[in-house]
């Protein structure tokens, strides 16, 4: 899922999106152009949680993870709360490499997946 997907069906939970817009205090045309995919989600992170909120998404769930991640990938970027995760900086550069020569299927993920989970509970 693209965060404009995620953004338009938590957005059509609150009516249409002029509807959205007035009740949140956002302009219409910038709330279609993120739900389309045509605007980037903003930088300012603020913004983006002033979005999320309008959106009902609450602070700490996996639903406003979700809501940072998918608007960190439509930006290109690490998602803010890993800037200054030394040791996942330390390891992208392989983990690109490594996609970069091969596809992984389901199988290579879910074990990428279970090593990761594995080292954050021992460490």
């Amino acid at each position: 899922m693209t965060f404009s997907e995620f953004f338009k069906a938590h957005r059509m939970e609150h009516g249409t999106v002029r509807q959205f817009a007035k009740k949140n205090g956002f302009d219409a045309a910038y709330i279609s152009r993120l739900e389309n995919g045509i605007t980037l989600p903003p930088k300012d992170q603020d913004k983006l949680a002033k979005i999320g909120v309008a959106l009902g998404l609450k602070k700490g769930t996996d639903g406003w993870q979700e809501f940072l991640d998918l608007a960190a990938i439509a930006k290109c970027e690490l998602p803010v709360d890993l800037h200054d995760n030394k040791r996942i900086a330390s390891i992208l550069p392989a983990f690109y490499r490594t996609l970069r020569k091969k596809e992984l299927d389901e199988e290579e993920v879910q074990i990428i997946l279970d090593l990761i989970k594995k080292s954050d509970k021992e460490g």
